[in-house]
C-alpha cells in the first residue's frame, strides 16, 4: 500500500516539474522571443556601425 502512495507522489512531482519547465520555456525561450540574426546585424554588433 505504501508503494502506491509513493509512486503517486513521484508522478505528481514530475508532472509539476514538467508544467514549470514548459512555463519557463514559453516565458523566455519560445520563438516569439528570438531575434533575427543575419550577417548585417552580427557585423554591427561585433564591429559597430559605420556612421560616415
Amino acid at each position: 500500500m505504501k508503494r502506491a502512495i509513493l509512486w503517486k507522489d513521484i508522478v505528481a512531482v514530475l508532472a509539476m516539474k514538467l508544467v514549470l519547465l514548459l512555463c519557463l520555456y514559453f516565458a523566455f525561450f519560445s520563438p516569439s522571443h528570438r531575434i533575427v540574426a543575419n550577417t548585417a546585424t552580427v557585423n554591427d554588433r561585433l564591429f559597430g556601425t559605420d556612421h560616415r
